[in-house]
């Protein structure tokens, strides 16, 4: 999959430009032939440079060769016919200054641009690869897969394998950060010599790797990781072997988004991580989140006693899941609280906001999904309670609870919402949390 070296597309507006800049001088010539068979004429010629101007910025030295040849063919042949057809005096001394003036220009144009061209698809490349590895990098991955997405969208097979070095932080505190990077290095060699052509590989960051496969199918995604990790495992490294985990996940529809597939493939990942490591483990079919709202019960008259101690309390509240129809849906959900919201995909992201805030500006709850790329929730949580260790933090998972137990709750208070998520539960934890003082409990029940 060589995305990034493919020759950008003319488009339809540099075409009609094209177009017009040679047939204005056309036309000029006809309108005025005694004027255009001076050699002052010769100027208006120039237009005709406009299409090798286009034509090599998108498609350098072939476009230039094309531009070339129309503007050629209709300099002359304009020139002969308003001879042949006796519009005004032949003048060959212009005719061939003309076409002498067009070739020198076009071809220099042509030598610039490819230049200037190449200099650029180096620089676009360069920020497109990794460069401790030489594999795509995160930008490269996200564009490629969101290609991909979409073609799968349209009828196309998509599999998307996440890969994590087992226990790599004792290769950097043990080894060595210089024996880490070459272990990062040996693994992006064998991922990427078993990468088909079609596909990409690319670092997503520290230890973690991604692969798109496109037309591929769940057991052909497989196969490509359990190859990956048996040619890993077996490669013997000076203080001993490194194993790999990873996670499968295919496009189903209904994920809406590239970020819900990766999601997927890290929650898989997840599941090889906390089975023992060193294995692949396949998405669970993709079930679309589903927020459903309660009856309410109608009520006349003054409020009572219980309804008013129970009136909602309004808080500020942050919002991380890789899912954006998710976020979005449990926005709508909390705004009817007034709650102050605020969301995000990208866990690091929540990490340096909350870092930079006052104590005043953070949030009074965290809702999160336990399962994301690149950094899961629980690992989010547990930097974030570095910083505050007073947290009132809501999990969200589509697993059973005991996937927040692997480690404990990094957080004073914390509750669990199993997905999908119903409206009423979804409110009632929230206040629940909200009204619980940190410290007095570990964990809410929802």
């Amino acid at each position: 999959m060589q995305d990034s070296r493919r020759k950008s597309p003319v488009p339809p507006r540099a075409l009609a430009i094209s177009i017009a800049a040679l047939a204005i001088p056309v036309a000029t010539v006809y309108s005025f032939p005694d004027w255009t068979s001076s050699s002052g004429g010769m100027l208006i010629w120039l237009t005709a440079l406009i299409p090798a101007f286009l034509l090599s910025y998108y498609r350098g030295l072939q476009g230039v060769a094309v531009a070339l040849a129309g503007g050629m063919a209709v300099i002359t042949s304009t020139q002969i016919s308003v001879v042949v057809f006796e519009i005004a005096e032949p003048n060959w001394t212009l005719l061939i200054s003309i076409v002498t003036t067009y070739l020198a220009v076009s071809v220099g144009i042509g030598a610039l641009s490819e230049v200037l061209r190449r200099e650029r698809q180096a620089a676009e490349e360069l920020a497109l690869i990794d460069r401790l590895t030489g594999l795509p990098n995160r930008r490269h991955v996200e564009d490629t897969l969101e290609r991909e997405f979409a073609a799968a969208e349209r009828g196309s097979s998509l599999a998307v394998v996440i890969f994590d070095l087992d226990h790599f932080k004792q290769v950097n505190d043990q080894q060595g950060h210089a024996s880490g990077d070459m272990t990062l290095q040996v693994f992006a060699r064998i991922l990427g010599t078993n990468t088909r052509k079609e596909n990409l590989s690319g670092r997503l960051g520290g230890e973690e790797f991604v692969s798109v496969l496109r037309d591929t199918d769940t057991d052909s995604a497989v196969n490509f990781a359990q190859r990956v990790l048996d040619q890993m495992r077996d490669r013997p490294l000076r203080w001993g072997r490194q194993t790999v985990s990873a996670g499968v996940a295919h496009y189903q529809k209904g994920m809406g988004s590239f970020e819900l597939l990766l999601g997927e493939a890290d929650r898989a990942l997840y599941r090889a991580k906390n089975g023992g490591r060193d294995m692949v483990c396949v998405a669970a079919p993709y079930t679309p989140p589903t927020i459903t709202s309660p009856r309410m019960p109608a009520t006349s008259g003054e409020p009572s006693r219980e309804a008013a101690e129970a009136k909602p309390v309004s808080a500020r509240i942050w919002i991380v899941d890789d899912d954006a129809a998710l976020r979005s849906l449990l926005k709508q959900m909390l705004v009817e609280d007034e709650h102050e919201l605020w969301d995000t995909g990208d866990a690091r992201q929540a990490i340096q906001r909350f870092a930079d805030a006052s104590p005043a500006e953070r949030p009074d709850v965290i809702l999160t999904d336990v399962i994301m790329p690149v950094m899961t929730g629980m690992r989010m949580i547990d930097q974030i309670a570095q910083i505050s260790p007073d947290l009132k933090v809501i999990y969200m998972s589509g697993y059973v609870q005991s996937v927040i137990d692997w480690q404990g709750p990094p957080a004073a208070v914390v509750a669990f919402l199993g997905k999908p998520i119903k409206l009423d539960v979804l409110l009632a934890t929230v206040q629940r949390i909200i009204r619980t003082a940190p410290g007095s409990a570990s964990t809410v029940p929802a």
